[in-house]
């Protein structure tokens, strides 16, 4: 009974040794390391009246560790509603620019094609003047912003068909949106 032990034990410690001296399997490299994304959309917000927003977004990306990422993005909202505010027609169509953080659920060249993503920015925008008040107009407001995106990266090859919703903070109406675009592999 002894001799079976010795020579389970013997057998054990000379396949961790074999095993040992595998090599080990290469990381997964990330499918991008720098990306661009032009993504455009339609949403809706309330403002008192419901209104159409049509957000445009140019964003890059760089992969910093693992699936996180940072981002900086410029974005166009362009408003379906017109107002008159002092006796002239205005719109809050807006411009933002941002900066943030984005985790990319599978961004390995072995992952699946579709590849979930969730993203959290801050930035600074500039939006056309809002809605009379007692009779008063105020000029464009420049404000601080924010907003977050989830979405779906659907990879083919180095191109991908990119969906998601987002909402991005506005003084006058805030969307909520859906939008769909492209995002390709710069490196």
């Amino acid at each position: 009974m002894r001799a079976c032990a010795t020579t389970f034990l013997l057998l054990v410690a000379i396949a961790g040794q074999a095993r040992a001296d595998l090599p080990l399997a290469p990381p997964d490299p990330p499918r991008w390391r720098l990306r661009a994304s032009l993504l455009s959309g339609a949403g809706g917000s309330t403002d008192g009246h419901a209104t159409a927003m049509f957000p445009t977004t140019l964003e890059f990306g760089a992969r910093v560790w693992k699936p996180l990422s940072i981002d900086v993005a410029a974005q166009a909202v362009l408003a379906g509603e017109e107002y008159e505010a002092c006796g002239r027609p205005r719109r809050p169509n807006a411009i933002l620019g941002s900066g943030g953080l984005r985790v990319d659920f599978k961004n390995g060249r072995s992952a699946s094609w579709v590849a979930p993503f969730v993203e959290a920015h801050l930035g600074v925008g500039r939006q056309g003047p809002g809605r009379e008040q007692n009779g008063l107009c105020s000029g464009p407001p420049t404000f601080f912003t924010g907003g977050a995106r989830l979405g779906l990266d659907i990879w083919l090859g180095r191109v991908a068909v990119t969906v998601a919703v987002s909402y991005d903070y506005l003084p006058t109406a805030a969307p909520v949106s859906a939008s769909i675009g492209a995002s390709v592999v710069l490196f």
